[in-house]
């Protein structure tokens, strides 16, 4: 109630996970690589995001964190978003020699270099580029202050309409699941997974104990070197099959609904 009295009309706190992830040094984004089929046009991409992403308030506002003021409280301070300024297009040669390399090595430079603090913490970057898979790219960074994976990939796809039907939102349709045939059987099996449960839970947490107490970590390849997180990183593209994705959210009945 207190951070409540003391924020203007429009501000709105900030969580804990984003002032984690905007502590001085700690720059975490989330780059999104959007492979485009014509060629990218950067006057339709700032008119689509005026209708759709800045409506969003954290997409509108500016992060004040506070961080070593001792009477300033972090908030998201509502601004006058100029899209203009967060579309770059960068001037790139259309006869590079291997444009997927550039792409990598492109978004690797986006994930290590400082954003902007005193606007909206977002930005995307039209490449009129063709690689193998696209004929332009869009690449799309975004602050992990304002959202995770998840919910920016639900953002996403809000921002995006049918082809059939350019008004409606996508969806996704539930199969459905076969009713239990044996009431009492169901019961049984739910009792034998609780019991799993436990007895593994209860394995696992004398396990731990004991390699606390007595025991030391073992060595592993994916422990790096010292001095292995002062090397630059570089971000690989694979291309995947979608029917691939379905098959596996198939066969593990995952779904997810949008409302």
């Amino acid at each position: 109630m207190a951070i409540e009295k003391q924020l203007k009309e429009g501000e709105e706190p900030v969580s804990p996970f984003s002032l984690l992830l905007s502590l001085p040094g700690l720059d975490i984004f989330n780059i999104v690589t959007i492979g485009c089929k014509t060629k990218g046009d950067p006057s339709t991409i700032v008119e689509g995001l005026k209708n759709t992403l800045i409506k969003h308030p954290r997409f509108s506002s500016i992060l004040v964190t506070g961080h070593g003021q001792q009477k300033v409280k972090a908030k998201w301070i509502p601004t006058q978003v100029k899209v203009e300024d967060h579309v770059i297009v960068p001037d790139i040669d259309p006869e590079i020699e291997n444009p997927d390399e550039f792409l990598e090595d492109y978004t690797a430079n986006l994930a290590l270099s400082p954003i902007d603090m005193s606007k909206p913490l977002w930005e995307f970057h039209i490449l009129l580029l063709k690689t193998s898979h696209a004929e332009s790219v869009a690449v799309a960074r975004f602050h992990h202050s304002l959202g995770d994976g998840m919910s920016l990939m639900s953002l996403l796809l809000a921002c995006t309409r049918k082809v059939c039907d350019p008004e409606a939102l996508p969806t996704f349709v539930a199969p459905k699941k076969s009713k239990a045939k044996n009431v009492c059987w169901s019961l049984v099996a739910w009792l034998w997974l609780i019991v799993r449960l436990m007895f593994h839970t209860c394995v696992e947490v004398i396990k731990s104990v004991i390699v606390m107490c007595f025991a030391r970590d073992t060595g592993t390849h994916l422990i790096g070197k010292p001095g292995g997180t002062l090397t630059t990183n570089k971000i690989i593209h694979r291309i995947i099959s979608l029917d691939d994705v379905k098959m596996v959210k198939n066969a593990m009945n995952m779904v997810r609904l949008l409302n």
